[in-house]
């Protein structure tokens, strides 16, 4: 059988060569035939080649986000997105039957995508990318600026843009506001991370959703990842993961 020739189109070196390591040791019989790091190599690329059967395309890519690919180019080649996108992003790929791996990459959901791709004949995957972002401007349209707070009794409406941050600790879901307000939701973090606008919020971690006007300063303690400091101050270090990282940066300056 011919080897299923792939297009890895992924800036961070790291990521590419577990994701080959990956391929490789789980003989999946795909052959990483070009490696592309940036929108612009990308567009450049797909412009002159098409003799390939799969593309692996990592979201956020130094000069942009590989969807701008898209505008300057029909691909209708199955694409697996790599990607750390919110919740609500990745259940509009799986709706719209478009591939997705949630980085890091696990060996276990990247089988789970080969496997479909392989038993799937896939066509229109530009009108797939269309489906998705009418849904995902649909979406975005959903969030909710209060939030209801069951307090003694008595329900109390804040805003949802008044809040610097949410937290879990010792199992009680927490929101801090920029006054330095503390409530209370009998809610699990994960159920309150969806009715947050992630244009404004971001799920750092377990423990804490931020506000991104909440941000005060970023440094690196540890190799790759990121510590964040926020306003009001917490005790509690904010520590953001290696994998993360790099989405969490292009989220803070893409507004």
């Amino acid at each position: 059988m011919n080897a299923i020739k792939a297009i890895l189109v992924e800036d961070e070196i790291a990521a590419g060569k577990n994701l080959i390591d990956l391929l490789y040791l789980e003989n999946t019989e795909i052959e990483i035939v070009e490696i592309l790091d940036s929108v612009k190599s990308a567009i450049r690329y797909f412009r002159k080649n098409r003799d390939f059967d799969l593309v692996f395309m990592d979201v956020h890519l130094g000069d942009g986000i590989c969807f701008e690919i898209f505008e300057k180019i029909e691909l209708n080649t199955p694409i697996i997105f790599t990607t750390a996108y919110d919740q609500y992003a990745i259940e509009t790929f799986k709706v719209n039957s478009l591939y997705y791996l949630l980085k890091p990459i696990r060996k276990k959901e990247l089988i789970h995508a080969i496997t479909k791709f392989k038993k799937n004949t896939y066509n229109g995957v530009q009108k797939e990318f269309d489906l998705l972002l009418e849904n995902l401007k649909a979406k975005r349209k959903k969030y909710h600026s209060t939030l209801l707070i069951p307090n003694r009794g008595d329900i109390i409406p804040v805003k949802v843009k008044n809040f610097a941050f949410f937290y879990i600790k010792t199992g009680i879901v927490r929101g801090i506001t920029f006054s330095q307000e503390s409530f209370t939701f009998d809610k699990k973090i994960q159920e309150l991370e969806k009715e947050l606008d992630p244009e404004s919020f971001y799920r750092v971690n377990r423990q804490f959703i931020i506000n991104r006007d909440a941000v005060d300063k970023i440094n690196y303690p540890f190799y790759g990842k990121i510590k964040v400091t926020v306003t009001p101050e917490i005790d509690d270090s904010i520590i953001i993961s290696k994998a993360k990282a790099k989405d969490f940066k292009n989220w803070l300056m893409s507004n």
